[in-house]
């Protein structure tokens, strides 16, 4: 039996055992696993409701809440994400993992200032807290606050120094601020670490056109670069609104 089927019984046990013993007997631990273990099948109806039933039998419960959350946004449900978080901090209002799992949400809708807000709040408890300070440099990039943000991310490196993330945020920070050479310094040897995503291997790419190496773009960027030589100018002048939003960080646990 392989282990994908193995990970299907124990899980059609567990839902045999909430059908049975009636899904009351089991503690928020035990709706998350079940919840988890759906997840990783494939079976989001089946996650999904056990992460609500989790969230609803635990409201205090951050990482519930959390989880439940996180689970809405996969599935594409968002706002109701959103409303989750946000109601679960009126309950936990200083949890800062929570807060700054609604703040990246935030960034994802638009609403970057509510968003500042809230990493600010969480730097105003926990200086060092490297989601919150790289959030706050994506917030005020997208606020074409780029000067702030390159320091933001710097304060951040400064703690996490080997994070792929920051150091690809700060590249592009210093692309949308009409600095391709410094955004070329900071891009070119991350593009060459092993752990590089193809985010990191496009802001190169735009870093390469844009310092006028632009056959070298062609080669990274490939047909995906369009035309490149266009490109690369578009990033010599500064105001470019172009950002995107690094991954959420995990939920708090």
């Amino acid at each position: 039996m392989t282990s994908r089927h193995l990970t299907g019984v124990v899980l059609g046990l567990l839902l045999a055992g909430c059908a049975t013993e009636g899904p009351r007997s089991l503690d928020t631990a035990s709706r998350l696993r079940v919840a988890a273990t759906a997840e990783s099948q494939g079976q989001m109806d089946v996650a999904l409701s056990m992460y609500g039933s989790a969230a609803a039998h635990d409201p205090d419960n951050a990482q519930a809440q959390s989880r439940f959350a996180t689970a809405l946004a996969r599935s594409g449900n968002r706002q109701q994400a959103e409303q989750i978080l946000a109601a679960a901090l009126e309950r936990r209002p200083n949890e800062r993992g929570l807060m700054v799992q609604l703040g990246r949400m935030r960034l994802q809708s638009g609403q970057v200032g509510e968003a500042l807000t809230l990493f600010d709040r969480v730097l105003a408890a926990d200086a060092r807290s490297v989601e919150a300070l790289d959030g706050r440099g994506v917030a005020l990039d997208l606020m074409g606050r780029h000067p702030e943000a390159q320091e933001t991310y710097r304060r951040a490196q400064a703690l996490s120094p080997n994070s792929v993330a920051i150091a690809n945020n700060l590249g592009l920070s210093l692309l949308l601020d009409g600095r391709p050479d410094e955004a070329r310094a900071v891009l070119e040897p991350l593009a060459r670490r092993p752990d590089a995503n193809e985010r990191v291997t496009a802001n190169y790419g735009i870093s390469l056109a844009a310092t006028g190496d632009v056959a070298a773009a062609r080669t990274v960027l490939g047909e995906a670069g369009g035309d490149v030589a266009a490109l690369g100018d578009a990033f010599r002048a500064p105001g470019r609104q172009i950002i995107e939003v690094t991954p959420s960080a995990s939920p708090p646990g």
